[in-house]
């Protein structure tokens, strides 16, 4: 079953942050080299919220997918885009990208960024299939090269 943008909402709820969690973990596992999101904590959780906030995408009263997000200047940067694996190839991941678009328009917002490992090339090219272009690359210390993409909204 595919999931559409009215599936997502904002996530509302501060005192459910462990299934939050849970979810993106889970969304993360297995990746080579491991992803530090595996480290992240509530609390990790809790200041993403306050420094932006976080879509869900629900199916069944399930928590199924969801995306952090925080303005930065004229964009809204994505992080964290977790699938639970049941769901992935359903339209999850579209459905909160077209979201996340439509919270930035409605913001006034002239684009979205996000972050992709280079080591994961077919996550790079889903983006560029939903319209982000690589703007650059960079390293955080200890972590894997990243490109950067940005999808400057219509």
């Amino acid at each position: 079953m595919a999931v559409d943008a009215q599936a997502v909402s904002r996530w509302t709820s501060s005192d459910r942050l462990d299934e939050l969690l849970e979810l993106v973990h889970g969304a993360f596992a297995g990746l080579q080299p491991p992803s530090s999101v595996l480290s992240e904590t509530i609390d990790d959780v809790a200041r993403r919220l306050r420094d932006g906030f976080a879509l869900v995408a629900r199916a069944d009263g399930r928590l199924i997918g969801s995306v952090f997000a925080a303005w930065q200047g004229d964009a809204l940067y994505l992080t964290r885009l977790a699938v639970a694996p049941a769901w992935r190839r359903q339209g999850v991941a579209r459905a909160l990208v077209e979201a996340s678009a439509a919270e930035a328009r409605a913001a006034g917002l002239a684009r979205l960024t996000l972050r992709v490992r280079q080591n994961l090339p077919a996550n790079r090219a889903y983006f560029a299939r939903l319209g982000f272009a690589v703007t650059g690359e960079g390293q955080d210390p200890g972590r894997p090269p990243y490109d950067a993409m940005a999808w400057v909204l219509g």
